[in-house]
């Protein structure tokens, strides 16, 4: 049989520790009110729990130990003869606390999946986008390396006479925002008809760039790595 153990709280408090807050990390920590932390500090040594495996009476030293408190741990024999129980009962109500408050948290619902974006390929296919390396919840089962693709548009003159009028009066270049997305959505789907013809089901890592061209004309460049996810 192995060997049983005994907490003994003699009161001692570490120093610099006051008994006030002892008194209330305990309470909190054991999950108890007033009257159970008073059975501790009554001025003689109590026995917090009897009979317990050194497992166990550690946890208890540790609890303690954290609420600024020293408590003793006892093999019983030597214990029995030392330590009284508290004066209005035994140590059970405080040792229920102490595994109420070490008992597992309650499972969490699980976190919702991750999503991720398709495009539409030219043959009615579905390509995944990602801009990180990896396509949750999926294998990566095959490599084919860099692809891209990229579209130059020019300003419309008529654009950039409201983008003039806006620079007096403020506010959104609304001809220039629409001008970007129509950018992007087609350097996309090139980059995304590369990716189909080598074989790919998903591109990661994808990123975009720009740079100026000529005299009102810019470049919108979209990269990524095609892979064959499972």
């Amino acid at each position: 049989m192995s060997d049983r153990y005994t907490v003994i709280f003699e009161g001692r408090i570490m120093p610099g520790k006051s008994a006030g807050m002892v008194k209330d990390r305990l309470k909190s920590a054991l999950k108890t009110d007033d009257q159970g932390i008073a059975k501790l500090f009554i001025g003689t040594p109590v026995a917090v729990r009897r009979n317990t495996d050194l497992a166990t009476a550690e946890k208890y030293k540790q609890v303690f130990a954290a609420a600024g408190a020293f408590c003793d741990i006892r093999k019983d024999g030597a214990a029995e003869s030392q330590a009284p129980e508290p004066p209005s009962g035994d140590s059970a109500s405080v040792a229920d606390a102490f595994k109420e408050s070490q008992s597992p948290a309650p499972p969490q619902p699980p976190a919702s999946p991750i999503k991720v974006h398709y495009i539409t390929t030219s043959d009615g296919g579905k390509m995944i986008i990602t801009n990180i390396e990896t396509v949750p919840g999926k294998t990566m089962l095959e490599h084919f390396g860099l692809v891209s693709g990229s579209t130059i548009r020019a300003k419309h003159i008529g654009r950039d006479l409201m983008a003039s009028l806006k620079n007096l009066v403020g506010g959104e270049l609304k001809g220039y925002t629409q001008l970007l997305q129509e950018s992007r959505q087609q350097a996309m789907d090139r980059m995304t008809e590369e990716a189909r013809l080598m074989g790919a089901n998903a591109i990661v890592n994808v990123r975009f760039s720009t740079s100026s061209v000529a005299q009102g004309a810019a470049e919108l460049y979209a990269y990524g790595t095609a892979v064959r996810v499972e």
